[in-house]
């Protein structure tokens, strides 16, 4: 069996990742979110989940966070378009602004390996990106 992260998002006291998990059988992938607890309210977040694919897992965190602005730790190659996707029809959705976004933006461009483009027109803004050239 081998299990490798595919996706990983951090922040201050926690963190989300989707795990795929290879098999004979087959494939699956194993979705985690925790969060720690700073207050000692007992508000910790700890909840694990099974999928069959990897979109699953993904909508709940890109339906739910606003997961650009953390800090993308891990974008495994076999879903770096799916997610780029993702996020910029986001980013468009949402209408952020490149101020809204100054502070990851570098750390998206580096993780995803693209360049983000803002482009302001009368009738409408929205963001596209490139493929960065090494």
């Amino acid at each position: 069996m081998i299990t490798e992260t595919v996706f990983e998002i951090l922040g201050e006291g926690g963190g989300i990742n989707i795990k795929r998990q290879k098999t004979k059988a087959g494939e699956k992938f194993l979705y985690n979110h925790s969060e720690y607890d700073f207050t000692e309210e007992g508000l910790d977040v700890n909840k694990n989940s099974e999928y069959e694919n990897f979109e699953k897992p993904f909508q709940l965190i890109h339906d739910k966070h606003d997961w650009y602005m953390l800090h993308v730790e891990t974008v495994h190659d076999d879903y770096r378009a799916f997610i780029v996707k993702k996020l910029i029809e986001k980013l468009n959705k949402e209408s952020r602004t490149p101020d809204c976004i100054d502070n990851s933006k570098n750390k998206l461009e580096e993780s995803f390996k693209i360049k983000l483009e803002f482009r302001k027109n009368n009738a409408k803004s929205t963001w596209s990106y490139t493929e960065a050239i090494d």
